[in-house]
């Protein structure tokens, strides 16, 4: 059995990895019960092109004509897309297509929750940056030396919390061989894998939000889980943002699709870690939360607000990125906590997110003060003509949609 569950966790991507306008609802049902054959695509494209186009801002048209077109190619069962302003005076924007659950015929709804993945990130250093404003211990000492127990990888010193935050503490992933060798002891099975490099240089590590997470568990006494709920969702009113896949709203969350399953076999949050060892909420802070598209977007526009204490410095520039990691056509590229930055126009950044856990994708993308944008798809494939058209549209000027 260990031997399948390790080739399982080394061939799956590991979880750490990633007053409204009316709803329009595109149906992706299936034809006796089978996906619809590859001919219909282009009637499909057209037919959501033509429903969402119709009555939507024209400013709204390019990013609507290539979500469509992204749905029904990539045959993703459900996506859900928001745009929310800045500016109390302008209602969301939200679009909902398909299904939450390939084969099933409840539709993918504005409440609807999906996985996250590493957007998770954002939120989980929201919270961190809050609470060291708030409390003088974490002000004092904000290093990985608050986990009982927590030994560093080889050549490494306990890691310091902006570190982390900013991807710089020279952690590793850890090793999938070694969390299943330790059945699911994640924090022995970190201080065995190998570092990811000197400190002060950036590599992404997923396994270093985890650290973040078991961080503020120990400094509280609380769970990542209620901390995200009395500290993140409660405050700004999101009421479908949440770590416990067993909360009444994730009952009806989306199902995963994982990219290269050509039958879309839906798998449920509620199951879809079940090939991990233990207990996997180590690692919601890096990849585990769930919310729904405008709820994201809501978050993302209290950021540097007084509602997230804080959470002001999450909008600074950061550090400039490795040429590796630069997405194309992105001027002055940087990582800060918890999100990347880019020059957008004059002194204008717009910062963003990724998230992909392998049977969910997510983007957040928000130029503060101005607007938010988020994609949630069911199905772990990247959407670049969509995220493309949404980048461009950050640059509309605020109060005009």
């Amino acid at each position: 059995m260990l031997t399948s569950l390790r080739a399982s966790i080394a061939a799956l991507p590991l979880l750490v990895a990633v007053g409204c306008n009316p709803v329009t609802h595109v149906d992706d049902r299936q034809v006796d019960g089978h996906a619809k054959p590859h001919s219909h695509k282009p009637v499909r494209k057209r037919a959501c092109i033509e429903e969402l186009t119709a009555s939507a801002d024209p400013r709204l048209h390019a990013l609507l004509r290539s979500l469509c077109a992204e749905w029904v190619q990539l045959e993703i069962p459900g996506i859900a897309l928001a745009v929310v302003s800045a500016d109390p005076n302008v209602a969301p924007f939200h679009i909902e297509l398909g299904v939450r659950c390939f084969g099933q015929q409840a539709p993918v709804e504005a409440s609807t929750l999906f996985r996250l993945g590493s957007i998770s990130k954002t939120i989980t250093a929201a919270l961190a940056l809050g609470l060291v404003e708030e409390r003088e211990d974490l002000q004092r000492t904000s290093d990985a030396t608050l986990i009982e127990g927590f030994v560093s990888q080889a050549g490494l010193a306990p890691p310091q919390l902006g570190a982390l935050l900013r991807h710089t503490s020279g952690l590793g992933e850890i090793d999938p061989a070694k969390l299943v060798d330790l059945e699911g002891a994640w924090m022995p099975a970190l201080a065995q894998s190998p570092a990811a490099g000197s400190p002060d240089q950036h590599n992404y590590s997923n396994a270093g939000y985890s650290v973040v997470g078991a961080m503020l568990e120990a400094v509280t006494g609380r769970s990542f889980a209620t901390l995200v709920d009395e500290r993140i969702a409660k405050p700004l009113g999101l009421r479908s943002l949440t770590a416990e896949t067993g909360s009444p709203a994730a009952q009806a969350a989306a199902c995963g699709h994982l990219a290269l399953d050509r039958d879309r076999h839906p798998i449920l949050v509620t199951e879809d870690l079940d090939f991990i060892p233990g207990d996997p909420r180590w690692m919601t802070p890096a990849g585990g939360l769930l919310s729904s598209a405008t709820d994201l977007a809501q978050f993302a526009l209290a950021l540097g607000g007084p509602r997230l204490p804080g959470s002001v410095g999450m909008l600074e520039r950061g550090d400039l990125l490795p040429p590796e990691r630069v997405h194309s056509g992105h001027r002055d590229e940087r990582y800060g906590q918890g999100l990347r930055s880019w020059a957008l126009e004059g002194e204008i950044r717009a910062f963003a997110h990724s998230g992909n856990n392998g049977d969910f994708a997510a983007e957040l993308l928000l130029v503060p003060e101005r607007r938010a944008i988020v994609i949630l798809s069911n199905r772990g494939v990247e959407l670049p003509a969509t995220l493309a058209a949404a980048e461009a549209l950050l640059r509309e000027p605020i109060g005009s949609f």
